[in-house]
Protein backbone atom coordinates (compact mmCIF):
# COMPACT_ATOMS: atom_id res chain seq x y z
CA UNK A 1 0.00 0.00 0.00
CA UNK A 2 1.34 3.68 -0.97
CA UNK A 3 2.17 5.77 1.95
CA UNK A 4 -0.39 9.23 2.27
CA UNK A 5 0.71 12.17 3.19
CA UNK A 6 -1.04 15.58 4.45
CA UNK A 7 0.47 18.66 2.81
CA UNK A 8 -0.77 21.72 4.58
CA UNK A 9 -1.99 24.35 1.95
CA UNK A 10 -4.22 27.44 3.73
CA UNK A 11 -6.23 29.01 0.84
CA UNK A 12 -8.56 32.21 2.65
CA UNK A 13 -11.42 32.73 1.61
CA UNK A 14 -12.34 35.62 -0.52
CA UNK A 15 -16.21 35.86 -0.16
CA UNK A 16 -17.08 38.41 2.64
CA UNK A 17 -15.48 41.21 2.90
CA UNK A 18 -15.55 42.02 6.67
CA UNK A 19 -12.58 41.77 9.63
CA UNK A 20 -15.03 40.11 11.88
CA UNK A 21 -12.42 39.03 14.55
CA UNK A 22 -13.72 35.67 15.28
CA UNK A 23 -12.95 34.77 11.14
CA UNK A 24 -10.36 36.88 10.24
CA UNK A 25 -8.58 34.51 8.21
CA UNK A 26 -5.73 36.93 8.23
CA UNK A 27 -5.32 37.54 11.17
CA UNK A 28 -5.89 34.24 12.29
CA UNK A 29 -3.14 32.55 9.73
CA UNK A 30 -1.20 35.43 9.01
CA UNK A 31 -0.95 34.78 5.32
CA UNK A 32 -1.45 38.20 3.98
CA UNK A 33 -1.62 37.52 0.52
CA UNK A 34 -3.98 35.38 -1.82
CA UNK A 35 -2.99 31.40 -2.05
CA UNK A 36 -2.18 31.51 -6.15
CA UNK A 37 -1.96 27.54 -8.11
CA UNK A 38 1.77 28.91 -8.25
CA UNK A 39 2.18 29.24 -4.82
CA UNK A 40 0.05 26.24 -4.00
CA UNK A 41 2.56 24.23 -6.53
CA UNK A 42 5.11 25.17 -5.10
CA UNK A 43 4.67 24.60 -1.63
CA UNK A 44 3.39 20.74 -2.56
CA UNK A 45 6.81 20.49 -4.53
CA UNK A 46 8.58 21.72 -1.14
CA UNK A 47 6.94 18.86 1.02
CA UNK A 48 7.47 16.11 -1.52
CA UNK A 49 11.21 16.60 -1.99
CA UNK A 50 11.74 16.80 1.64
CA UNK A 51 9.27 13.56 1.78
CA UNK A 52 11.89 11.98 -0.56
CA UNK A 53 15.04 13.40 1.32
CA UNK A 54 14.06 11.88 4.51
CA UNK A 55 12.68 8.79 2.95
CA UNK A 56 16.21 8.26 2.08
CA UNK A 57 17.73 9.12 5.37
CA UNK A 58 15.36 5.90 6.97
Amino acid sequence: MKKQYIIPIFVPHLGCPNDCIFCNQKSISGQKKNMTKEEAKNIIDNYLENIEKEEARS
